[in-house]
C-alpha cells in the first residue's frame, strides 16, 4: 500500500533540500540564457542564411521580382500617359477660357513690333546684341553685371 507523505514530511524535505532546488533553478536559468540560447540563435541564423542563399530559391525570387517590376513599370507608364492627357486637356481648357475675341474689323495678323525694343523690328536684334555687352542692366546668369561696384572674381 502507498503511504502518502504528511505535511510534516514535506516541510522537512523542503528544509533539508530547498536551497539545493533554488541553486539548481538559478543555474539552469543562467545556462539557458547565456549558453544554450546563443548557440541555438547562431544555428538558426546560419540555417536562415543557407536557405536565403539557396540558388534555386534565388532564381525563383529573381523571376518574381522581374515580373513585379515589369508590372510596376507598366502601371507607371499608364499613369504617365493619363497625366499627359490630363495636362493636354487642362491646357486646351485654359486656352479656351483665356482666348480673347478680336473685334471684327481690327485683326492685326503679321504686323507689329516686338515689345521692349522701341526700334523698328529689323534693327532690334542687332541693337540687343550690341547693347548687352556694354549695358549696365542686370543679367541673372552673370551676377557681376548691372552695377558699378567691384565684382566677385
Amino acid at each position: 500500500m502507498i503511504e502518502y507523505s504528511t505535511d510534516e514530511d514535506d516541510r522537512n524535505f523542503l528544509q533539508k533540500y530547498g536551497w539545493y532546488f533554488i541553486i539548481l533553478f538559478i543555474t539552469i536559468h543562467y545556462l539557458k540564457r547565456n549558453v544554450f540560447m546563443p548557440i541555438l540563435s547562431e544555428r538558426q541564423r546560419k540555417q536562415n542564411y543557407k536557405q536565403a542563399t539557396d540558388p534555386q530559391r534565388v532564381a525563383i525570387l529573381q523571376e518574381q521580382m522581374i515580373k513585379v517590376r515589369l508590372e510596376q513599370q507598366r502601371q507607371a507608364e499608364l499613369k504617365s500617359n493619363e497625366a499627359k492627357e490630363q495636362k493636354k486637356l487642362k491646357k486646351i481648357q485654359r486656352l479656351k477660357e483665356t482666348k480673347v475675341d478680336q473685334p471684327l474689323g481690327k485683326t492685326n495678323v503679321g504686323g507689329g513690333h516686338r515689345l521692349g525694343s522701341g526700334d523698328d523690328p529689323s534693327s532690334s536684334s542687332t541693337n540687343r546684341n550690341s547693347s548687352s555687352s556694354s549695358s549696365t542692366s542686370y543679367n541673372p546668369l552673370m551676377p557681376s553685371t548691372g552695377h558699378v561696384g567691384p565684382s566677385y572674381r
